[in-house]
């Protein structure tokens, strides 16, 4: 029931919803939580939870998506606890809206927490472990959505810039002992009741859909498991959790067949027209075709 202690983690958006139950989790499980939450209060209830429990923890409000916020917020888990082992970048806004009703504001403020709140917190994580020298890990909260949904563009965007970012960083970080990996969780909570008007209009164009959503409590051991020492082989991955159904998801891939020829334009007709005819690929999340 120890296997996070000794470690120090940051959780961000952890006021309510997803981000408390990881906190909540983490913490249950040995760990140091730095809780943070733009609102105060929900920051401040989530650390009397843990604290009410037995656990350790404190609390600083602010908005990840400045940049010089988000050093002060690692260097807070530093002064509280006297290290950083790991960071959960969940903090994260929903907005959605069909292309032609999607306003600027809303899209460039997802883009603004969801993309920049992530890359300012994994940068500044990232900087005090390499100092630190014992390794680590970060968490970067990614969504199904990155495959695409309706009235979901803007928020499938800066979910699918999380995971190029986790890709990329995780490739850097290779060999140093500090791992990046991504989550695609799946639970009931307030940001999920913002689309749940849209959910049968979704499940209609996809793949993969859910008749109802579990509680945010079930993501929560997979996010302790990769915080742990045991997940230190666990690198550039992002992992779904799903109620009953763990796994990874693929990461872009180039699609075969693959045609070699001197390309015409009448050349690249014939091949859509017959060896690519049937190779489009599916919209919005799937299932693999591999076993």
């Amino acid at each position: 029931m120890n296997e996070l202690a000794g470690k120090a983690v940051v959780i961000t958006g952890a006021g309510g919803g997803l981000g408390a139950a990881y906190a909540r989790h983490a913490a249950s499980r040995g760990a140091a939580v730095l809780v943070n939450d733009v609102d105060p209060a929900a920051a401040a209830g989530t650390v009397d939870a843990i604290v009410a429990s037995g656990g350790k923890a404190a609390d600083l409000a602010g908005d990840v998506s400045t940049w010089s916020f988000a050093q002060t917020l690692v260097d807070a888990c530093i002064d509280a606890f006297g290290t950083i082992t790991g960071l959960v970048n969940n903090a994260g806004i929903l907005r959605p809206a069909l292309l032609a009703q999607v306003t600027e504001s809303d899209l460039r403020r997802m883009l603004e927490i969801n993309v920049m709140g992530t890359a300012a917190c994994a940068q500044a994580a990232v900087r005090r472990l390499r100092e630190i020298g014992k390794g680590g890990s970060v968490i970067n909260v990614a969504s199904g959505s990155q495959a695409g949904d309706i009235a979901l563009g803007g928020y499938a965007a800066s979910k699918g810039g999380v995971a190029s970012l986790t890709y990329s960083w995780a490739m850097e970080l290779r060999g140093s002992g500090i791992r990046m990996n991504a989550l695609s969780p799946l639970a009931e909570t307030a940001m999920a009741g913002q689309n749940a008007h849209l959910m049968s209009l979704q499940a209609a164009g996809r793949e993969v859909h859910y008749a109802s959503l579990p509680p945010a409590d079930v993501n929560a051991p997979v996010v302790s498991y990769l915080l742990s020492d045991a997940a230190a082989a666990i690198n550039g991955q992002v992992v779904r959790i799903a109620g009953r159904q763990l796994s990874y998801v693929t990461h872009p891939l180039i699609a075969f067949p693959v045609i070699e020829d001197d390309w015409t334009m009448e050349k690249v007709a014939d091949a859509f027209a017959n060896a690519l005819e049937t190779a489009q690929q599916k919209l919005g999340l799937a299932m693999s075709s591999e076993q």
